[in-house]
C-alpha cells in the first residue's frame, strides 16, 4: 500500500513538472551527467627499473582529417577547451599552467600568449576631420587578436614504454600544444609553431569531464579524456628522440623533399609496430 501510494505521488509531481533535482546539464529530455561527473583514473605506477625499452615520439593530429572531425564538434570543440583551460579557467577549474616549449621548464602566462599571438597593424582610414572626402585617408594601427578557431592543429609529446612487469607496451601522452601559424604586420603567415604546452597530467581532470561526439549513440558519449587513452585519434609522426633534438623535416635529407619526410614518418611508425610485435614468440 505504501509503494502505491509512493508512485502514484511521484507521478502527480512528475505531471505537475516539479523535479527536485533539475541538473544544470540538463538537455531538453534528460539530465546529462554521466560525464560531467566522472574523474579521471590515474595511471598505474611505473617502476624505472621495470621499463626495459622507450622511446619518445611528437606527433601532429589534425583535425581536418575524417577521423580527427570529431574534435571540433561544434557543441565542444577541443579548441575552445584548450584555449579556456589556460586563459581563464573551465567549469570550476582554475587556469592551467602554460609553457613555452616541450621541456616544461619556462612558464607562459595568459598575457604572454595574447601578446604573442596578436599583431599591430597599419591601415587607412578616412580622416574624421574631412568626412566629405573620400581620399583623404589618415592612417590608424589596430590589434588584430588572434581567434582560437583558427586553431586546426596540436602536437602530442608521448612516451613509448615496455613495462617488463605487465609485459606491455603502450603510450603515455605527456603534453599536447596547440599549432598556429604566426602573422607578419604585412599578414604574411609563418610556419607552425606551438602557441603553448600543457601538461596531459593537469588536463586530464577537466578532459574527463568533457563530452565528445559518437556517432553510434547519443546515449554513450565519450569524455576527451577516454578520446586520448584509447587512442581513436589519426595522427602522423613529426619526431623521435635524437641526438640533435630535431623534427625529421629539419634533417638535411629530408629538409627539400616532403614526401621523403613522410615516409621517414611511417618507417618509425612501422617500426614500433614490429618492436611490439617482435616481443612475443609464436
Amino acid at each position: 500500500m505504501k509503494k502505491t501510494l509512493v508512485i502514484l505521488i511521484a507521478l502527480l509531481l512528475t505531471g505537475l513538472g516539479v523535479d527536485a533535482q533539475v541538473s544544470s546539464y540538463e538537455d531538453f529530455t534528460y539530465p546529462h551527467t554521466a560525464v560531467k561527473e566522472r574523474k579521471a583514473v590515474p595511471y598505474r605506477y611505473i617502476r624505472e627499473a621495470n621499463v626495459k625499452w622507450s622511446k619518445r615520439i611528437h606527433r601532429v593530429i589534425d583535425t581536418r582529417e575524417k577521423q580527427n572531425k570529431v574534435m571540433h564538434w561544434p557543441r565542444n570543440p577541443f579548441y575552445l577547451i584548450m584555449w579556456n583551460a589556460v586563459m581563464e579557467g573551465l567549469e570550476g577549474f582554475p587556469p592551467l599552467t602554460a609553457y613555452a616549449s616541450d621541456s616544461l621548464t619556462r612558464i607562459v602566462t595568459p598575457e604572454d600568449i595574447q601578446k604573442n599571438t596578436s599583431i599591430e597593424t597599419t591601415v587607412m582610414i578616412p580622416n574624421p576631420l574631412n568626412p566629405e572626402d573620400p581620399y583623404d585617408l589618415v592612417p590608424e594601427t589596430v590589434l588584430i587578436e588572434f581567434e582560437p578557431e583558427d586553431i586546426e592543429k596540436y602536437r602530442i609529446m608521448e612516451d613509448w614504454i615496455f613495462d617488463f612487469n605487465y609485459s606491455d607496451f603502450r603510450a603515455r601522452i605527456i603534453a599536447i600544444a596547440p599549432l598556429y601559424k604566426p602573422l607578419t604586420e604585412s599578414g604574411i603567415e609563418l610556419g607552425e609553431q606551438p602557441l603553448y604546452w600543457v601538461r596531459m597530467d593537469d588536463l586530464r581532470p577537466l578532459l574527463a569531464q568533457q563530452e565528445t561526439f559518437n556517432a553510434m549513440n547519443d546515449a554513450a558519449r565519450l569524455s576527451f579524456d577516454h578520446f586520448f587513452q584509447m587512442r581513436q585519434f589519426n595522427s602522423y609522426i613529426v619526431k623521435e628522440s635524437n641526438m640533435y633534438d630535431m623534427d625529421i623535416k629539419y634533417f638535411e635529407e629530408f629538409r627539400d623533399d616532403g614526401v621523403e619526410a613522410l615516409l621517414e614518418s611511417d618507417r618509425i611508425k612501422n617500426d614500433l609496430f614490429i618492436l611490439e610485435h617482435d616481443l612475443w614468440e609464436y
